[in-house]
């Protein structure tokens, strides 16, 4: 075969594979571009408008409020407030406050709840708390329906406890009464941190001896003790881990 006649032929099968290779690259453009316009779309339908309520976070004794016109987002990667000013806040399981209504928290991911008698839940995220003529509910912030909460805690599945009944933190030698509404984060031998919602109170414990010794919680109106130390809860009838994937969970029905 004349070599012209060759040269022409790998010409082609090179051109061949070109546009092969151009084809597929295109292809895997527009299946993510459809990905994320999906995403998007789905997405945008869970934006609450939390325009009309003061709200407000402690991050490690620092109080951090939203005011003015706000509201949630949701992306596949996190969940988070718009300001009014534009600027985006990430959350994460440290409970919302309402400024203006006592006994009412937020939770922006989906959180673990603990039945000390019965089995675990998971609460969805975006579920307000709150507490009325000493009870406790959950309520979905897209939901007229409420749901007694009674003989459990909240838990995120890894370092943070919020209560719904009154507590005694107890670490050695230490003790602190926290109020229902109230929560703690132990990182394990690094830091504790507690915060009472009753007295708007924040305390932060980094002492190193005091970092070696168990942080509990002991609820004396149903009888358990939490280890936040090493995430185990015990009471008069079982003992039991728990669970950190809240994925696993069912959902409760509220």
């Amino acid at each position: 075969m004349p070599k012209k006649r060759k040269k022409h032929i790998r010409n082609v099968a090179k051109k061949e594979i070109t546009i092969k290779l151009g084809l597929i690259v295109t292809l895997i453009l527009f299946i993510y571009i459809v990905y994320e316009i999906f995403n998007i779309a789905i997405f945008s339908k869970e934006k609450v408008n939390l325009s009309d309520d003061n709200l407000y976070q402690y991050f490690y004794g620092m109080k951090e409020e939203y005011k003015g016109k706000k509201e949630i987002y949701e992306t596949k990667e996190e969940i988070g407030l718009i300001l009014e000013n534009g600027s985006k806040v990430e959350l994460d399981s440290v409970p919302i406050y309402y400024e203006d209504v006592l006994g009412k928290a937020l939770f922006a991911k989906d959180m673990e709840l603990v039945n000390i008698n019965g089995g675990n839940y998971k609460l969805s995220k975006f579920t307000n708390i709150i507490q009325e003529n000493n009870l406790i509910y959950a309520k979905k912030i897209s939901k007229k329906n409420k749901t007694i909460l009674d003989n459990a805690f909240i838990y995120d599945g890894k370092d943070l406890y919020f209560f719904l009944d009154e507590m005694q933190i107890k670490i050695g030698e230490q003790e602190y009464t926290l109020s229902p509404l109230s929560f703690a984060i132990v990182n394990y031998r690094n830091s504790i941190e507690f915060y009472n919602y009753e007295k708007n109170e924040y305390t932060i414990i980094n002492d190193e001896n005091t970092l070696n010794i168990d942080a509990l919680a002991i609820c004396n109106l149903h009888n358990y003790t939490i280890n936040m130390s090493v995430d185990s809860v015990n009471s008069e009838k079982n003992s039991k881990l728990l669970i950190s994937n809240i994925n696993n969970l069912q959902e409760l029905e509220y």
